[in-house]
């Protein structure tokens, strides 16, 4: 499981796009802990978009554990609730 640092900003897109990376290439579905995530930007749903796109290529899915305000908030501010579907947080 990897768990999402508080802040999801442009600034650090970089760093998380290196992490999701590996994420991938060790496990077949990805395990999100969204828990601490307080602050989001555009880039960085753009981002989980596109590890969105890419699991449902190859048949597998993001897995969503805990709960955040802000990040359901920006998912559904951007018209993306359909396509970033929480409803499997545990």
């Amino acid at each position: 499981m990897m768990k999402l640092p508080a802040e999801l900003a442009i600034t650090q897109v970089e760093n998380l796009h290196q992490d999701l990376l590996q994420e991938l290439h060790s496990n077949d579905d990805v395990c999100l802990d969204i828990s601490e995530v307080v602050r989001v930007d555009t880039a960085s749903i753009q981002l989980l978009c596109a590890l969105q796109k890419h699991l449902l290529c190859v048949h597998h899915k993001i897995i969503w554990v805990g709960q955040s305000e802000p990040l359901k908030d920006a998912i559904d501010c951007l018209g993306l609730s359909e396509y970033l579907i929480l409803e499997n947080v545990d």
